[in-house]
């Protein structure tokens, strides 16, 4: 079993930026399964903040900037939303914006907030396995 240094570490990383985490619990020697564990966790915890304490920021910044904050409909980002809506967010905030502004981003955009939560932190599991993965593929090929 991993030390609480490592998996601390490991969920540190990951509040930030999901993508370093996984190479770094391998690096410290914590097994895949844990290291895809503890990120997933840390990066759901991240969006759960955001998305849970946030509201009333949310609500604040709608009341002072309404439509000047969503931006109009030609907006890319708007555009993207009405395409994929909180699915397609969640599943691609873990490699490009990370939870925090993900949850920010979706929140803005009036995602309902339990939803959103689940997507990114299924987008955030799913990713670290995949990175997981290939990161042990990768070590297998430079093993051998």
């Amino acid at each position: 079993m991993p030390d609480f240094a490592a998996l601390a570490s490991i969920f540190g990383v990951a509040f930030l930026s999901l993508w370093g985490s996984i190479p770094a619990g391998r690096a410290l020697g914590v097994p895949p399964l844990i290291v895809v564990i503890t990120a997933a966790v840390s990066y759901s915890v991240g969006a759960a903040l955001v998305v849970f304490l946030g509201q009333p920021v949310r609500d604040w910044l709608m009341k002072r900037g309404g439509d000047k904050i969503l931006g109009s409909e030609n907006n890319p980002v708007r555009k993207v939303w009405n395409r994929y809506g909180v699915i397609g967010l969640g599943l691609l905030a873990p490699l490009t914006t990370g939870s925090q502004i993900g949850a920010a981003v979706g929140m803005a955009l009036n995602a309902r907030p339990i939803h959103l939560w689940a997507w990114l932190t299924f987008g955030g599991l799913l990713w670290a396995a995949i990175i997981a993965l290939v990161i042990e593929l990768g070590l297998g090929v430079v093993a051998q």
